[in-house]
């Protein structure tokens, strides 16, 4: 039996795997697979808007002009002088929009969330902000980057040249903060736990025992994660 892709039922399937698209990025989960399936899902919705509004010439001068300045956009090189104090801050600001956010592991998403993938997500998500906003396709595709390429807490500990060893602590509760500038990372030395310093001793981080993503205050006696040996790391697109 052959089955004819008719306009009517064109629809239904492109609204499907929209919400297919959907579904993948709000599963908590970050797998290659959860990546592959979305970055699939997100090329046929679009060749699917494309090739049903082909025949309008309109539209296809838009979805054609639209898909050509994205691949331009991506292809320009990294723009020189960049703001690194201003990038700093939108990742702090990143980072906070999480707070509250339920932890899953292994997750990274606002729906659910893991102590690497908040530090991750928050990062991946200020540099595609601030890239477009900038016109800095590099940014962009270091977000890109980071989003395809998971890591751990320990990996980020050891760098893996994506962070840069600042120096080590017995605690963070007796870290001296004037050697530390917000966005920087603590790392156990176990590399179970990681954390991001958002300035004015505050710390956030996604903890699995209280199974959210907190903010919290230093010293705290409280939080056992606050009195563990731990390694302070900072991103390499924030410089040395």
């Amino acid at each position: 039996m052959k089955i004819t892709f008719t306009p009517a039922l064109r629809w239904p399937l492109l609204l499907a795997a929209f919400l297919l698209f959907v579904g993948v990025c709000l599963f908590p989960v970050s797998s290659k697979l959860t990546r592959i399936s979305g970055l699939a899902l997100f090329v046929l919705v679009w060749l699917g808007l494309l090739a049903i509004g082909w025949k309008n010439r309109a539209f296809r001068f838009i979805g054609l002009a639209i898909s050509a300045l994205v691949v331009i956009f991506l292809l320009m090189p990294t723009r020189s002088g960049r703001d690194v104090a201003a990038l700093r801050g939108e990742y702090v600001a990143g980072l906070q929009r999480y707070e509250g956010t339920h932890y899953f592991w292994g997750g990274e998403s606002p729906v659910g969330i893991d102590c690497s993938g908040l530090i991750r997500r928050g990062l991946i998500d200020s540099l595609f902000v601030r890239g477009v906003r900038t016109l800095d396709a590099g940014l962009v595709r270091h977000a890109l980057w980071l989003w395809w390429n998971d890591c751990t807490a320990r990996e980020l500990g050891e760098g893996h040249g994506m962070t840069t060893p600042l120096l080590e602590t017995p605690s963070v509760n007796a870290l001296d903060p004037a050697k530390i500038l917000p966005g920087d990372i603590a790392v156990t030395a176990n590399g179970l736990h990681i954390m991001a310093y958002l300035g004015e001793n505050r710390w956030i981080e996604a903890d699995p025992m209280a199974q959210r993503v907190l903010i919290v205050a230093v010293p705290s006696k409280d939080n056992v994660w606050f009195g563990q040996p731990m390694k302070i790391v900072r991103w390499n697109v924030f410089g040395q």
